[in-house]
């Protein structure tokens, strides 16, 4: 049998080039993964014969006339958030839950501003840590706003759940500040950016309960789009003036908008940390307990910060991003010292983006607050700790918000509802329709060919499209309400990715255009996925986890607008790629490209490893075309026995752009529910 007659003409352009460059070599392995295709084909066509069913039941239905009314007051909000910059209206809490802390950080900026004759020590080389009584080992960087000039610096001092009591060194038994802590910030060059105060947050958050006493927030600013700066925290004794704790410099590149630099952009996704999860005390009785942080957790966060460099060719990531469940309990301050003992690896030096989580909601009680805490569901400690971004699109600072960054529109959701949260989602919610709003603005200058990102990704927590326990078809509860209500709109309007997480399994999936990613294989007890709902479901299911115990990372290539790229841009992204030509010619094919199962996608990549001509073939034809308009989505795994120097890939997937104008406001009439799942 000829190499043409073995490859069937039903496949797609590209799976034809690969089942090509599979048979140059290996003919068994290219019958293998002929017949895993052709697999994937039936199964797709037995899922469009249950849409077309699916489909058939949503054309009878119409909105209850009572959603009409409130569509035709709409107009009316749009313009109340566009001239005064706030929620649709005043979102609506479930009855008793406290409200927001006020003021916010970006109201009181002014509390991070320095004088430059203010700076205690002017020589800015390394010193030696080891004269240090405290080196802070739980700093993390966080996004204020929209604003790629400023960065938050967030310290978590320990007062002794995982380490020795330090606190008493920052503040008094009147919990008055001793210490004078500053970041100081150098550009690539070394030369001195700015000296700024570390404060604690007593100073910069009003709150009637008392505050986290272990966290101290600096604020750094002037800083340039793109650009590498390096920063480091020093802590002076006020009464001698000696310093007494600090930290190495640590390096980190500013993110940036298309305005200001139109390139590739790398993020990172994770979801349900579940930090503390292993902790399982009573509020107070800690010294009773054998104290045990996150292993699962280190053991993630460790690879990612291991191998950043490796999978984005030494750019860097330029968000990390949390779609909820940070921690097993956030009322507790032993737990958020789990998590930023463990992710601080990462979040030192790239900032982290948050949605939030049923779990940090969560206000009491022992280990999952929701039941054993009481029934009051409260985010007051969540603020403590996490700041999002704040814009004047009508957002609700911490709960939903977007931003531009690179190419891509990111939004992020509440998605709890009000079983697990505060905040309603149903149709022509505050929530709904703030999205609404989002989204309609970002397609239109989108169809317009406005400099603006030509992706869209949506975060949120709800496991909306999952085999696992939450998403399953038979679950009546928050997950499904949440599906119903958010994937019209994700259909009107084009959005390409939407990460969720809530269920602890690995699974990709599509459903009428746009792709969701549901990875909760981080730091919560992993879990199977119901293999028997698979026949039922009427989206695309693409990939899902068969292995239990693993856990996965996940990493995101965003592509330039080339519409919109200058010729010189244009210059440094062609060296970029061949630039990752040249890497990805060094490194084994099975680190960033899937074929099959785990077993045959390492036998395969080995042997494309030793037939340099041909897996340079498909590195141009498959991977570089692909670079200009799609997204690269690289999953990899990491096992209890993971080596850290060899990367395992899980999961790959070429997600393209959606084709300008192909998504207005006459394409699809929202149905709002729209169950998906029956």
């Amino acid at each position: 049998m000829t190499e043409n007659e073995n490859t069937t003409t039903d496949f797609i352009t590209d799976e034809k080039l690969i089942l090509k460059l599979i048979y140059g070599v290996s003919k068994k392995y290219h019958n293998q993964i002929k017949l895993r295709l052709e697999a994937k084909q039936k199964q797709k066509q037995k899922k469009q014969k249950l849409r077309e069913k699916f489909f058939d039941k949503q054309k009878d239905r119409k909105n209850p006339r009572r959603q009409q009314i409130k569509l035709l007051l709409f107009p009316a909000m749009l313009s109340q958030a566009i001239i005064q910059g706030i929620p649709l209206r005043e979102p609506k809490r479930k009855e008793k839950s406290r409200g927001e802390f006020s003021p916010l950080l970006f109201e009181v900026e002014n509390k991070f501003l320095i004088r430059k004759d203010a700076i205690i020590n002017k020589q800015f080389v390394e010193f030696s840590l080891d004269i240090l009584e405290y080196v802070p080992d739980k700093v993390y960087l966080q996004r204020i706003d929209t604003d790629n000039s400023k960065m938050l610096v967030k310290m978590f001092v320990d007062w002794g759940y995982l380490d020795e009591n330090r606190l008493h060194l920052f503040l008094n038994s009147k919990k008055e500040e001793i210490a004078i802590c500053q970041i100081v910030v150098l550009d690539e060059a070394r030369n001195l950016v700015g000296v700024y105060p570390l404060r604690h947050i007593s100073k910069l958050i009003r709150d009637r309960r008392e505050s986290a006493n272990s966290l101290f927030i600096g604020q750094m600013n002037d800083l340039k789009p793109n650009t590498i700066y390096k920063y480091r925290i020093e802590c002076y004794r006020k009464a001698d003036k000696k310093l007494f704790a600090g930290t190495k410099f640590t390096t980190f590149r500013t993110s940036f908008n298309l305005s200001q630099k139109n390139k590739p952009l790398f993020l990172t996704v994770s979801s349900d940390l579940h930090a503390g999860r292993q902790g399982g005390f009573m509020r107070g009785k800690v010294k009773r307990k054998v104290i045990k942080g996150n292993d699962d957790l280190a053991r993630v966060f460790s690879s990612i910060a291991a191998t950043e460099k490796q999978v984005t060719f030494d750019e860097g990531y330029s968000l990390a991003i949390a779609t909820g469940d940070l921690t097993e309990n956030a009322s507790y301050s032993e737990y958020w010292a789990d998590l930023f003992k463990r992710c601080s690896v990462l979040w030192d030096h790239v900032p982290l983006l948050t949605s939030i989580g049923n779990h940090d909601y969560y206000c009491g009680g022992k280990r999952k607050g929701h039941v054993l805490g009481g029934s009051e569901e409260d985010c007051r400690y969540w603020h403590k700790y996490i700041t999002n971004p704040v814009s004047k699109n009508g957002c609700l600072p911490g709960h939903w918000y977007s931003i531009d960054q690179g190419n891509v529109h990111a939004i992020f959701l509440d998605s709890n509802g009000l079983g697990w949260g505060k905040y309603e989602l149903e149709c022509n919610s505050e929530q709904w329709h703030w999205l609404l709003n989002d989204l309609r603005q970002w397609r239109e200058r989108v169809n317009k060919g406005e400099k603006v990102p030509q992706f869209c990704f949506v975060f949120m927590h709800s496991a909306i499209m999952s085999l696992g326990f939450w998403g399953r078809g038979f679950n009546w509860g928050n997950d499904e309400k949440v599906q119903s209500f958010l994937t019209p709109l994700f259909r009107k309007y084009g959005v390409d990715i939407v990460f969720c997480g809530h269920d602890h399994i690995y699974q990709r999936s599509n459903w009428m255009g746009t792709t969701y990613l549901q990875n909760g294989r981080y730091g919560g007890t992993t879990r199977p996925y119901f293999f028997w709902k698979k026949r039922k479901i009427v989206y695309d299911l693409e990939r899902v986890s068969e292995d239990w115990n693993t856990r996965i990372y996940t990493t995101i290539y965003v592509p330039p607008n080339i519409q919109q790229i200058s010729s010189d841009e244009e210059k440094e992204f062609e060296q970029f790629k061949i630039k990752i030509k040249n890497e990805l010619m060094t490194q084994p094919l099975a680190s960033n490209f899937y074929f099959g199962s785990r077993r045959i996608n390492q036998n395969i990549g080995e042997l494309f490893d030793k037939n340099k001509s041909i897996k340079e073939e498909l590195i141009d034809k498959i991977i570089l075309t692909k670079l200009d308009d799609h997204v690269w989505l690289r999953s990899y795994a990491v096992e209890e026995n993971h080596n850290i120097n060899f990367q395992e890939i899980y999961d790959m997937a070429f997600i393209p752009g959606k084709i300008p104008g192909e998504h207005n406001e006459d394409n699809y009439d929202i149905v709002c529910p729209e169950k998906v799942v029956e």
